[in-house]
Parts: C-alpha cells; structure tokens; sequence
C-alpha cells in the first residue's frame, strides 16, 4: 500500500514538472498572440478592394473574409451576425483568421492580456478623431456629387466626378475610371485624423462611415 501510495505520489510531482514548462512556453507567446491579432485587425480596417495584394494572401475587407488572387482581393461573405476577424491562436505562436461575433473575437483577445479591444485601441482614444472623419468623408462625397468635368479645380486636387476618380491638371478634371462593381469615394481613416479618396463598393464605403458614428449615409 505505501509503495502503492508512493508511486502515486512520484508520478504527481512528475506531471506537475512536465507541465509546468508548457505553462510558461504558452505564457511566452499568448500576450503576443494577442498583439499580433490586435494589429492585424487594425490593418485590415484600411483595406477595401483594391488595395494591392500578394497571391495567397488573406484578410478581412469590410467584415469578410477575402483572399488575393490576380493581384486583387475576392471576398466571401461571413454568414448572419458573424464579422471576418483576426484571433490570436491558443496552443502555438501565431493568428488565424476566420469568420466570428466581435464580442467572443473580443473576448478570446482579452483573455490573452492584450488591451484595447479587437484592433487594440480604446473606443476613448478613437473617439477624439473617428467620428470627424467619419462626418469628413460624408462632406467630401457631398461635395463631389456637385461636381462635373468642367467645374474648376487646383493643381494636384483630388475628386471623385460623376463615380470616377478624378485629379485636376491644366485647371480641369482628369478621370480614371474604377474597377467594374466599384465607385470613386471618400472614406474615414482608421489610425489617425483624415480621410482618403479611393474605388469602393458603396455598401462598404457606408459601412466604414457609420462605423465612426456617423449617421447619414455615404453623404451624410
């Protein structure tokens, strides 16, 4: 019975050895895991569907899952309720990204030590610029749709004229027209103060506009 008891004993201590590595080589890499899907979803917040793109690539545009492929991304919508996101990965350094609800995505990165929420800032610290780009973007597209070929303009302005991207040169307009499926818009920045002009479809340029808080629309 002692030697019973003892063998028992021995074999504890040694599991809790073994084990105890593990726990410090997942606690190595479990906040970073965390950091890095923090930073990827921030990222994937500037991409729509023209950005440039490596074959093979994945990200999330506008809440779905895309993939690069002939140099552009081709998305896949996540089904009802679900938001394409990236998650820091449990048992092994890295990130995956999938298709989830943006409080369990929040959630799994909180449990990693990661703070700031899914893209890794505070909606305090966002809100000193988010919203204003937001209502910014809405103004632009406002005033483009004002505009023809022959309305005046400076050198170097951009516009977006009559749904085409649009640069003034000579005094006058000069456009290039989108991809098919895509329009000529202003949208929000996500990481700093400002706005871009870019081809968009128009329900992610919404999407991205009544992200910031923005009510209205593309125009506001």
């Amino acid at each position: 019975m002692h030697s019973t008891t003892g063998f028992f004993s021995l074999l504890s201590l040694a599991l809790a050895v073994s084990a105890s590595p593990m726990a410090e080589k997942r606690a190595a890499f479990t906040l970073q895991n965390g950091l890095d899907a923090q930073a990827l979803n921030a990222q994937f917040q500037t991409l729509s569907a023209t950005s440039p793109c490596t074959a093979g690539q994945s990200a999330c545009i506008g809440g779905a899952f895309a993939q690069c492929a002939n140099g552009q991304f081709v998305s896949f919508p996540c089904s009802g309720g679900l938001t394409c996101v990236a998650l820091p990965l449990v048992n092994s350094p890295g990130t995956s990204i999938t298709c989830d609800t943006e409080a369990d995505a929040a959630a799994r990165i909180a449990a990693t030590g990661a703070t700031g929420g899914i893209a890794g800032r505070s909606l305090e610290s966002r809100a000193a610029f988010t919203l204003q780009n937001g209502i910014d973007a809405q103004n632009l597209n406002a005033q483009f749709a004002t505009l023809s070929a022959t309305s005046p303009c400076t050198a170097g302005e951009n516009a977006c004229v009559g749904g085409e991207f649009a640069q003034c040169a000579n005094g006058r307009f000069f456009s290039f027209p989108c991809a098919a499926g895509l329009t000529c818009v202003a949208l929000p920045l996500v990481n700093s103060p400002g706005t871009s002009i870019t081809c968009d479809t128009e329900a992610d340029a919404a999407t991205r506009i009544a992200n910031t808080g923005a009510t209205g629309g593309i125009s506001g």
